[in-house]
């Protein structure tokens, strides 16, 4: 449950020992999945305050043992993020924690936590703001070590040990419920069907070229018998209405149309998904469903989906990864991956039968 600031949570207050200041991003966030469980199985029998993103909230409020607060918007102005700050450390302040873990390497971050008066507070040692925290974490260089690991080896640095190292999540029975409402709905209870997420807000280095899913969605209807679904967020619009504009078979265009609850259930009964690197990728992973991600001016060794069911494929020219947003070039990498071979994996991951 997401909680508000306004509730009066004093009898939950005595039993919180631990905070966490989670990623903002929904893909971030269900990276950090392992060490905030990690956080609750120390806590044991208390509960730890989750200081988390409109969009990230959602995520952390299905673990078991969290009172997740939203405390900001994702990419919010300067005056957002000063809010931020001053409603965060009234939260801390509120539980009292003795331990408050940082994810993120922003200012609001480890300012909510210095004004929140925690006593032991845990952040990355190359963040700008590290003065504000008691205990500093190297971070390693994005690429040379899974952003999992290094969630996990910030928790673990204080002794905390966690175990299970994979990204997982439950959907609850709210979330089966609006998932078997939206099949119903949109006609997808007869037959499997397929997800595509075709954007990735980060820019358009990381986005597959529309005419390649277009394909590959063809080739979902054409050999496998499946439907195809179009999902992302509200600012995906563009790139979900380009695949299904190009493609030959029809499609079901869900962009934006879902909450966050409907998305978990469609997606926890898909046959498989394509993506590329973004935040759905990591959600359908993380719920099991097999999942192709497709990684171009990003690198699969830093954020690939760890799950077993996935797999991850890769631009094969020299300059990727570059990290860039968009390219002088026109992108040439997210033309490297060929239909074939995404088509190819899905059947053998077993999301498909031809």
């Amino acid at each position: 449950m997401i909680w508000s600031v306004t509730e009066d949570r004093k009898a939950d207050a005595k039993k919180v020992s631990l905070a966490a200041r989670a990623p903002n991003w929904l893909g971030d966030a269900v990276l950090a999945i392992p060490a905030v469980r990690g956080l609750v199985d120390c806590a044991r029998r208390g509960r730890v305050v989750v200081l988390a993103s409109t969009a990230s909230a959602e995520v952390f409020s299905r673990i078991p043992g969290t009172l997740v607060f939203p405390v900001r918007r994702p990419g919010a102005g300067a005056a957002d993020s000063l809010r931020a700050v001053l409603k965060g450390a009234s939260i801390l302040r509120t539980f009292g924690p003795v331990w408050a873990f940082s994810f993120t390497r922003s200012f609001t971050s480890a300012a909510m936590c210095r004004l929140g008066r925690v006593p032991r507070r845990v952040g990355f040692a190359d963040s700008s703001f590290s003065f504000f925290y008691t205990d500093k974490v190297p971070r390693v260089a994005p690429g040379h070590e899974h952003l999992t690991e290094t969630y996990c080896r910030l928790v673990e640095s204080m002794g905390i040990k966690i175990i299970d190292r994979v990204p997982a999540l439950e959907p609850t029975e709210s979330d089966r419920l609006n998932g078997r409402q939206a099949l119903e709905k949109y006609g997808l209870l007869e037959g499997g069907y397929l997800c595509l997420f075709p954007g990735a807000r980060y820019g358009p280095a990381k986005r597959w070229d529309p005419a390649r899913f277009a394909s590959l969605g063809d080739n979902a209807v054409d050999r496998f018998h499946l439907k195809v679904v179009l999902l992302g967020s509200g600012s995906d619009a563009a790139a979900c209405s380009a695949v299904r504009e190009k493609m030959n078979r029809e499609s079901l265009n869900l962009c934006g149309d879902l909450d966050f609850s409907g998305l978990v259930g469609l997606l926890s009964m898909c046959r498989a998904t394509v993506s590329n690197d973004s935040g759905g990728m990591h959600l359908a992973a993380a719920l099991g469903v097999p999942t192709v991600g497709l990684f171009f001016s990003t690198d699969p060794g830093w954020t690939r989906p760890l799950s077993p069911e996935s797999t991850s494929l890769s631009s094969r020219m020299e300059c990727s990864p570059c990290f860039a947003r968009d390219c002088g070039r026109g992108t040439p990498c997210t033309q490297t991956i060929e239909v074939d071979e995404v088509t190819g994996v899905l059947a053998k991951i077993g999301g498909t039968t031809a």
